[in-house]
Parts: structure tokens; C-alpha cells; sequence
């Protein structure tokens, strides 16, 4: 039934590409050629000592080269490749993944369909959602992002098939959205939202070899807030707070504590957010009941998000210099300071982004 669902809604979307497509008139009728290259190295290394997170050095680089043709008004085909290879490791030791998608940018519409860079993926989620490591080693989406741009805001909805495995019966996919409306004369006011049901199914071998715990499992989370934004009323590049509520909703379907009803967990979240000149400090506050209550049983199979919302009380602190180069080169270096009743935790992070295209 899942699947079923899964495809429907997957059908419905590309629908969506077809009725945005045809709304404009075909223009040109030249093809022409198009390229996208997207290239990355990343540095994480937390030194821990609560429970929350063992000690971790995370490293890597990736490339993401695509090619293909721009026709029409706003169409276009792309192919490519992406791979990732972490420091230390040998070459060639992580099979790449083969990228395939249809884009369609329109004035205020852009539309993705089929194996497509996840980084497109534009709106404001929190790490209690996705954590760093998701954007250091999940670089394709599955399926389809549609967004949609205006004066007063911005909304994005994504499907993502993550995996499945026809022997085990192994499956799961993710569907979700993010968006903000802009408030007020000068838009300095805003308010958001941004989530996504998680399904995980780990597979009927994995069952009966007492692999995994359960048999299905669902995972919803949720972030709603507020905030205003005086960076562009003062001297400073950035100057933003945001708070509003996290939460999620858990179920493991089959034997495990909550099988067959909802496990709810929820709390304040607040992000304070100052930069000037790339030097910036981000403070991110959240209080409430641990967020991922099967985390002993599926740990990162199920929660996208940082392990440390597991904390009642939480804050992470970003000390960071960030700069971008003529919209292609990102630079960002941090150190970070996790604390939680158990202590503090320090990570250095530093990552480095290019992306080109025709």
C-alpha cells in the first residue's frame, strides 16, 4: 500500500512539471548544450564525550559532474555522475551514483524530476531534521522537488526514494516541504515551516534474521517558526532570530515499545544569527522531550537528524568565517561547541564548494 501511495504521489508531481511546462509558449527551438559541475570537500572532526555522539573524525571530497540540453522555454535534460571519496579511504571504494533528471524553470516555478543533486534542495531546515553529516554523504534525491518563488516568500515540496532492495524487501522514501512567507513593509518579519514523513521498512530477511527490531516504521518531523531579520536596516550582514517549535512523531509498527500507535516528542527551538564581513556566531537553542525515541533500536536508518536533539536541553554554538566568490566558490570554516547536560563538545568544521554551470 505504501508504495502504491508512494508512486501516485510521485505521478502527481511529475504531472505538475507537464501542466508548468506547457503554460509557456515554445520560444526556441534550438537545442543546446549544457553543463553542471558541482565539486566539494568536507572536514568534521568532533571530539565527544557524551552519549549522544561517539568521537568521529568525518572527511571527504566529491564530484558532481552532469551534462546535457537546454530547449524550449526553460527545459532542460541532464546526465552525470556523483561520486564520493572519503579521506584515507581507498579510491573507488564507494560506488557512485548515476544522476538522470528533467528540470524545468519557469518565472517563479522550478521543477525536478527523476536523479537529481540534493543541494537543490533550497529551503530552511533545521539540523534537528538533517544533520551535517546528511549534506557531507546524501547527495542525490530520488524522485522529484518542485518550488515555487515569489515577492512575499518561498515554498519547495520533495519526494525522495531512498532505497530498495527487491531480495530483502528492503524499502523507504521521504516526502516533505519547507517554506516561508515574508512579513511587513520592508519584509524584515517572517514566518515558516518545514518537514517530512519518513517511511523505513527493513526488510522481511533482516526480521527474521533478528537483524532489526521491527518490521516498518514511520517517522514524521516538523519545525514551525517565526523570526525577523534586521540585517539589511543595520551595518551587519546578518542579524536574525528565529523560534518557534520542533517536533516529531514516531511509530514502530511491530514489537517495539509503541507498536502500533504514535510516539509524539516536541520543544521550543531557537536560532540566534549574527555575521559581519563572513565573521558570524550562529546559536541554536532547543529544550524539550528527546526528539527520536527509537533511537536505540534504528539510530541514523530512521532520524536524518543530529543525535544531540536526543538531549532535554540542548545549544550549539558557531564560531564561523564564510565567504562565497562570485557565486561559485563557498568557503566555511567553524568551530562548534555542543552542550548538554552531560557537558560540552567541541567539533572543528571546515568545507569547501564549487559549482559551475553554463
Amino acid at each position: 500500500m505504501c508504495r502504491k501511495w508512494a508512486f501516485a504521489a510521485l505521478a502527481c508531481l511529475m504531472c505538475s512539471f507537464a501542466a508548468g511546462a506547457q503554460s509557456e509558449a515554445d520560444t526556441a527551438g534550438a537545442v543546446k548544450f549544457d553543463y553542471d559541475v558541482r565539486l566539494g570537500a568536507f572536514l568534521d572532526n568532533g571530539e565527544y564525550s557524551s552519549d549522544y555522539k561517539a568521537p568521529q573524525t568525518l572527511s571527504g571530497a566529491y564530484v558532481i559532474p552532469t551534462v546535457g540540453l537546454r530547449f524550449g522555454a526553460g527545459h532542460r535534460i541532464m546526465t552525470g555522475i556523483s561520486f564520493l571519496q572519503q579521506f584515507g579511504q581507498k579510491p573507488f571504494g564507494e560506488v557512485p551514483d548515476f544522476l538522470a533528471y528533467y528540470n524545468y524553470k519557469g518565472r517563479v516555478f522550478d521543477g525536478f524530476g527523476g536523479l537529481l543533486p540534493r543541494d537543490e534542495m533550497k529551503g530552511y531546515y533545521s539540523r534537528a531534521l538533517f544533520s551535517d553529516s546528511v549534506g557531507y554523504f546524501k547527495h542525490t534525491l530520488a524522485g522529484a522537488l518542485l518550488q515555487w518563488e515569489g515577492e512575499r516568500g518561498q515554498i519547495e515540496a520533495f519526494f525522495d526514494w531512498n532505497a530498495e532492495d527487491t531480495e530483502t524487501g528492503k524499502e523507504s522514501f521521504m516526502a516533505g516541504l519547507a517554506g516561508r512567507l515574508d512579513l511587513g513593509r520592508r519584509r524584515l518579519f517572517c514566518v515558516g515551516l518545514a518537514g517530512y514523513m519518513y517511511h523505513y521498512r527493513p526488510g522481511t530477511k533482516s526480521v527474521e534474521e533478528g537483524l532489526s527490531q521491527n518490521f516498518l516504521v514511520d517517522n514524521v518531523m516538523y519545525h514551525v517558526y517565526g523570526g525577523v531579520d534586521l540585517g539589511a536596516v543595520t551595518a551587519l550582514d546578518i542579524l536574525s532570530i528565529d523560534a518557534g517549535i520542533v517536533g516529531s512523531m514516531s511509530r514502530g509498527r511491530i514489537e517495539v515499545g509503541n507498536a502500533g500507535g504514535w510516539t509524539a516528542r516536541a520543544g521550543f527551538h531557537a536560532r540566534f544569527n549574527i555575521e559581519w564581513h563572513g565573521w558570524g556566531l550562529e546559536d541554536t537553542f532547543f529544550a524539550g522531550k528527546g526528539l527520536m525515541p527509537l533511537w536505540n533500536a534504528y539510530g541514523t536508518l530512521v532520524y536524518w537528524g543530529d543525535a544531540f536533539y536526543n538531549a532535554s536541553v540542548y545549544n550549539r554554538t558557531d564560531l564561523y568565517w564564510a565567504k562565497t566568490l562570485g557565486r561559485r566558490l563557498s568557503i566555511r570554516a567553524a568551530l562548534v561547541f555542543h552542550q548538554t547536560a552531560q557537558g560540552v563538545d567541541f567539533c572543528q568544521q571546515a568545507s569547501v564548494r564549487v559549482h559551475l554551470w553554463k
